[in-house]
């Protein structure tokens, strides 16, 4: 009986603190939280009275009430910017105030400007049936009353947000690089005019094809990893024309690791050679490879370099030849997430260097994945400006926006993209990559984040790994002293290049004639070979880096 009466006692002090506690319920704040459309409203309370309510007031002339528990949650759309005054009261069940707070909200109002191309097969400057979506990348300048904003390279569709504007404020996109292969049509002056605050659907801008003959083919490889257990591969195969153009593309994958499968299916195999013959490749149907690759025996281990090559022939009548050929060496550094974020180059960059960032999905469920969108917050260090996106696997929007914090927010939308489930070997993963350089003059020691968020249906975002990149040469030192002494032989050479350093550099890269990326490379020792077999005859450029500045050294492939 003593130990009832005792638990019965307790359990009503506790009531009674509880009830004293709420009936003190009072406002803690309201947190603002800016969009483009709406604000949005976070008011935590203390304590919690069952039946209280928020009654707010937006400074505008509206209002509203919403429950207010322990905290309330509420937004509001303004019509126009400007500073609002808000008053925010909280009612018992009764009617009586109990507390009550103002607080001003500064809004701006946004507007998203869009454009979409297109290929008018009919010629009618409509986007209607029989056309298709232009998937080679485009890029376009953004200026308002004449001055320009922004560039921005994108596929499938681009959004850009214009904050603080006045409606009625005229924006136009004016196209800068078509694909070689294509003409624009609709309209012929190759410039789309948008207005901030008018409702009115996605601007257009079509396109026809050019001349039927020649054809531009490339390719876009990206490395999954590569894990210290297996590795993935995918390879964009584009054709800047609208005339199918057939295609081999062989890969010479490392012999570190064993192929276990691939979509599509490779016309032949041999050893560490796989060959794909592809019948069409164009314009508006790129062609997506995908590999996977499995360690035959002990694990890899961290620093190990795993070295392919890509041929994607034929490289006669190739309008561009020197984006036929990639050269990668790439380094083992942990297991292989299959939801992935990394960057090249790696290693200690300079202040101002492009970046070129791969953004990696794979379905690991058990049904198709409908609708699929990765959001990657960038480092306030990367130029906004510079951004180009590279290659996709499937349609693409792009969005640009900034989030309450002021950071600039890549969101990348793969609608109806039905990605297939884990059943569907090389067929459930999906990729995004995309270029942007690091802000000049950053000192030395700056790191540089990046991680993104990839959103599959509703489900709970899945985040990736994150890519890191450190400025660790001064800006402005472009040579090594003379003490700093390098040999590179044979030159000519055919297949070996030998690097040979006083041990102060720790990366190399290899590009053409014309700047494009060829080969990339750690150094961990003073003498390192590089395979330049499969590069195309021609001159090159190697470049050193260190803690000290760069070295430049010309030589020519045989």
């Amino acid at each position: 009986m003593k130990k009832t009466l005792y638990l019965g006692l307790c359990a009503f002090i506790f009531c009674s603190i509880l009830a004293v506690r709420t009936n003190a319920q009072t406002i803690v704040g309201v947190y603002i939280t800016h969009g483009c459309d709406t604000e949005s409203y976070y008011a935590p309370m203390s304590g919690y009275t069952p039946g209280n309510t928020l009654l707010t007031y937006f400074g505008d002339g509206t209002s509203e009430t919403d429950p207010a528990d322990s905290m309330a949650f509420f937004s509001h759309a303004y019509a126009t910017a400007g500073s609002y005054t808000m008053k925010c009261i909280l009612i018992n069940p009764s009617g009586a105030h109990i507390d009550s707070t103002t607080l001003t909200d500064d809004v701006a109002i946004c507007s998203t400007l869009s454009l979409t191309p297109y290929l008018d097969n009919n010629s009618n400057c409509l986007y209607d049936a029989g056309d298709g979506a232009i998937l080679t990348p485009l890029t376009v300048e953004i200026d308002s009353a004449g001055v320009p904003l922004d560039t921005i390279t994108a596929t499938g569709a681009y959004y850009s947000t214009a904050y603080g504007v006045p409606a009625g404020t005229v924006y136009a996109f004016k196209l800068l690089t078509p694909p070689a292969g294509v003409v624009v049509s609709c309209p012929g002056s190759g410039i789309v005019y948008d207005t901030a605050g008018v409702s009115h659907g996605t601007r257009l801008m079509g396109f026809v094809c050019g001349s039927s003959s020649g054809f531009d083919l490339s390719e876009i490889v990206n490395v999954g990893g590569p894990g210290r257990h297996m590795s993935d591969v995918d390879v964009e195969l584009q054709n800047a024309f609208c005339t199918a153009q057939t295609g081999t593309l062989t890969m010479t994958f490392s012999p570190k690791y064993n192929f276990s499968y691939a979509y599509p299916v490779p016309s032949s195999v041999v050893g560490n050679v796989i060959t794909w013959n592809i019948p069409a490749i164009s314009a508006t149907a790129p062609v997506d490879i995908s590999a996977h690759f499995d360690v035959p025996g002990a694990w890899l281990i961290p620093g190990d370099t795993i070295q392919s090559s890509y041929v994607l022939t034929p490289i006669t009548g190739d309008l561009n030849p020197a984006n036929n050929t990639i050269v990668r060496v790439d380094t083992v550094t942990a297991s292989y997430d299959p939801n992935e974020k990394s960057v090249m180059p790696h290693g200690a960059v300079t202040a101002g260097t492009n970046l070129d960032y791969k953004i990696v999905f794979e379905n690991t469920g058990n049904a198709p994945a409908q609708n699929i969108h990765v959001q990657d917050t960038l480092s306030n260090d990367l130029d906004i400006h510079s951004f180009k996106l590279e290659s996709a696997t499937a349609q693409v929007f792009t969005t640009i926006s900034k989030d309450a914090a002021g950071h600039n927010v890549l969101k990348f939308d793969f609608p109806n993209i039905n990605l297939l489930d884990s059943s569907h070997h090389g067929q459930c993963q999906g990729m995004v990559t995309f270029t942007i350089n690091t802000k000049a003059g950053l000192p030395g020691g700056t790191v540089i984040y990046n991680q993104a968020g990839i959103y599959f249906d509703d489900n709970e975002v899945v985040m990736t790994d994150s890519a890191q990149t450190e400025i660790g040469i001064t800006t402005g030192v472009t040579t090594m002293t003379n003490a700093s002494k390098v040999a590179v032989y044979p030159n000519p050479v055919n297949d070996q290049l030998t690097v040979k350093t006083d041990g102060t550099y720790t990366s190399l890269t290899v590009t053409n004639t014309v700047g494009q990326l060829m080969m990339t490379q750690q150094i961990n020792t003073a003498q390192t070979t590089v395979n330049v077999k499969g590069l195309p005859a021609g001159l090159y450029y190697l470049t050193l880096r260190g803690e000290l500045g760069t070295k430049v050294v010309k030589f020519e492939k045989m």
